[in-house]
């Protein structure tokens, strides 16, 4: 399901006579990065960002229209065919290299398989061999993972049980529908308790080296190279003043502290 975040503005100053820029932000709901609270944007992601356009908006006047969170393969296609849209958390790679502008890096990420510790234990030291396991897989269609397991022969040799998103994914896990699921280390327990399951019945088996890379916030193609740039630069500024740092710091221990609760989040 979509979500549209009420539309936000960036205020700008009473003396500049320029119109305002106009940018979409969309995105997937991933919290802590970016989520919908309440009709609301939370998460370190989303609050970077925001404070990123605050500051362009202090000598470059930009009007935020839309926030929406979209499922994933939509929410990239907006990216791709519209410009003046600021898309965010996604991974760089080659095939996506040409698609977008890239602005900068959000966010550290890197995934592992996880499986329930209450299953027969998965034990593997390189992702290839899995293909001679009996497993199924959950991955998100159309996302990066999904590409490299199917070129690796994963979808070939039935492997790969398509999922919605990580949400659906951690159900079917839970409900043994399929029997390895990526999650973002730092996030996996967090978003099982989340759903109200266990997240201490997680097993990670294996990380996939091989896509552990930051994630980037990226324009469309088409967005004005001057609006480009003064994100860039605040995005550089914000980061060296420390600011990221604290918000990934703060919103992981939130979102750890509201889906565990305070007695399991610092186990």
């Amino acid at each position: 399901m979509a979500w549209a975040v009420v539309a936000m503005v960036v205020y700008f100053s009473p003396q500049a006579k320029a119109d305002p820029a106009r940018i979409q932000i969309v995105t997937q709901s991933f919290a802590p990065l970016q989520w919908d609270n309440n009709g609301k944007p939370d998460g370190y992601v989303s609050a970077f960002m925001l404070a990123v356009a605050e500051r362009v908006n202090r000598t470059m006047p930009v009007k935020i229209g839309a926030y929406e969170f979209l499922p994933w393969k939509r929410a990239m296609l907006v990216a791709e065919t519209q410009p003046n849209v600021l898309f965010f958390s996604i991974s760089r790679t080659p095939e996506r290299e040409e698609k977008f502008i890239w602005v900068g890096e959000v966010s550290p990420y890197g995934q592992n398989l996880y499986q329930l510790s209450s299953a027969p234990r998965i034990s593997v030291d390189r992702i290839d061999e899995l293909l001679d396991l009996k497993v199924r897989i959950g991955v998100q269609n159309g996302g990066n993972l999904h590409s490299y397991l199917r070129k690796r022969g994963f979808e070939d040799a039935g492997k790969l049980v398509p999922i919605t998103d990580y949400h659906q994914g951690i159900e079917m896990l839970f409900l043994n529908r399929v029997d390895l699921l990526p999650l973002t280390g730092f996030l996996a327990k967090a978003s099982a308790c989340k759903q109200g399951y266990d997240g201490n019945l997680l097993r990670p088996v294996i990380l996939v080296k091989d896509l552990a890379r930051p994630l980037w916030a990226v324009f469309s193609k088409g967005t004005d190279p001057a609006l480009v740039a003064a994100f860039r630069q605040e995005m550089a500024n914000l980061k060296a003043a420390g600011y990221l740092e604290a918000q990934i710091r703060e919103h992981q221990l939130n979102w750890q502290t509201l889906a565990c609760g305070a007695l399991t989040a610092g186990k």
